[in-house]
């Protein structure tokens, strides 16, 4: 197999020379800046043995330095795999690996090595990246080059790219949705702004500033900015994964002004998989859109399954699809809409029940922030629905009228046996629901 030139930040830092690259609260650098910083890292490496398929595992904190030992581990054909900000600690690192932390990329600026443009095999990997780990333990992924180029490729027809674009990551770099926006902006030639963990006044003060057009946000994060009175309207679009978006918050986002697209993606499809388009928001509520383009989307037995060349290499099954174990159905003109996860569905009294439905229906009520439902073994009813509900600030709800709430919009079978108050629920880094945990 041929090598093509792969080597994006090579291409930006031509084009794009003087355009920022990266911005954290520290500093800003231009694509020419990031070139020389990458190049170093890349030096560095090499000195150390490290080349061609070598695992790499980046233990930094959000921000530029960790994007600076990325792009060097890319350079030197290295596996890169984002370490959480809580460390190494527990984390599955592939065997063998080398890691890169503050010092090693101080000590690569001293020196200031160069490092040539590259041709990478497109189909081998370049990223290792954890799932989250909603329903188990996470599992490790390896992506290749041609992978995040695809979705890179994508993404951007669906969403636009501009100029002028700075897209906001204040999602962890060692989860999908957070790493990508690194890559795909280096491919685009655009600024990412990387924030250190989720702060709502900082991101609330990112959207007031005006230079942040794009931002990735989990329904969490969004309830919390629209909490605070954040100027949700003034980037050109918040893309919203990573769960269902429960419809009230929706509605209130967009009489807000803000543009909410919805979008579906997972780790083994190297991000996105089904995105709303700018235009489609407003029309199709609640869904998370179209395929993209060259990505196959198949909803069987109602579980969705995904074919394209986002998907890595091995997490296809035998018959050549992703089987994502997530529940979803299509409409006649192929928007998806998501139902939660094959493993989440409860079987009460010989009726499914979706958790996500009972959810959003609890979520609903004026005096709730957040509710997670769980099937508990039943003798009576094989397994009996259980609310795990937060209440909202200063809010004083009971049970029953929570019961009652429900009962106003869903089936006698889904409404829960039992509400249990908590202060708060298990979610990941990424703000998805542990609903194992419950």
């Amino acid at each position: 197999m041929s090598e093509i030139p792969t080597d994006w930040l090579d291409h930006s830092a031509r084009v794009h020379p003087r355009r920022v690259a990266l911005a954290d609260a520290r500093e800003e650098i231009t694509y020419l800046e990031l070139q020389r910083r990458a190049r170093a890292v890349a030096s560095e490496l090499a000195l150390r043995g490290i080349g061609s398929g070598d695992p790499v595992a980046i233990d930094l904190p959000a921000g530029i330095p960790h994007a600076v030992a990325l792009h060097g581990a890319i350079l030197a054909g290295a596996v890169a795999q984002s370490l959480p900000a809580t460390g190494r600690e527990g984390v599955d690192v592939a065997p063998g690996a080398r890691y890169v932390e503050a010092a090693t990329v101080e000590r690569a600026l001293k020196r200031d090595g160069t490092w040539p443009s590259i041709r990478r095999p497109p189909r081998k990997p370049l990223t290792r990246v954890l799932s989250s780990g909603t329903s188990g333990a996470p599992k490790a992924v390896e992506l290749t080059q041609a992978n995040h180029l695809w979705s890179a490729l994508a993404s951007g027809l669906k969403l636009g790219v501009e100029p002028g674009d700075r897209w906001l990551c204040c999602l962890p770099l060692n989860h999908v949705g957070g790493l990508t926006i690194l890559l795909r902006s280096a491919l685009y030639g655009t600024a990412a702004e990387i924030h250190e963990g989720f702060d709502p006044e900082r991101v609330a003060s990112a959207f007031a500033g005006g230079a942040v057009t794009i931002a990735s946000l989990v329904p969490t994060q969004l309830v919390r900015l629209l909490d605070i009175g954040a100027a949700v309207e003034r980037p050109r679009l918040l893309l919203v994964g990573g769960g269902p978006l429960p419809l009230d918050v929706l509605a209130e986002a967009q009489a807000r002004g803000a543009r909410v697209v919805q979008t579906y993606g997972l780790t083994e499809a190297c991000s996105q998989v089904c995105t709303l388009a700018p235009g489609e928001a407003q029309e199709h509520p609640g869904s998370a859109g179209r395929p993209l383009l060259g990505i196959e989307v198949a909803v069987e037995a109602g579980e969705i399954r995904v074919r394209g060349p986002n998907v890595a290499p091995g997490a296809k099954a035998a018959d050549g699809w992703l089987h994502t174990g997530d529940l979803g159905r299509m409409d006649e003109d192929g928007f998806l809409y998501l139902e939660g996860r094959r493993g989440d569905l409860i079987v009460s009294g010989g009726e499914n029940v979706r958790p996500v439905r009972v959810e959003d229906a609890l979520r609903s009520h004026p005096g709730v922030a957040d509710a997670g439902v769980v099937g508990e073994d039943d003798r009576e009813w094989g397994q009996r629905v259980v609310a795990h509900v937060v209440t909202a600030p200063g809010a004083e709800v009971s049970e029953e009228e929570l019961l009652d709430h429900a009962r106003g919009s869903l089936a006698r079978h889904e409404v829960p046996k039992q509400v249990r108050f908590r202060e708060e629920l298990p979610r990941t880094a990424s703000g998805k629901l542990q609903r194992r945990l419950l």
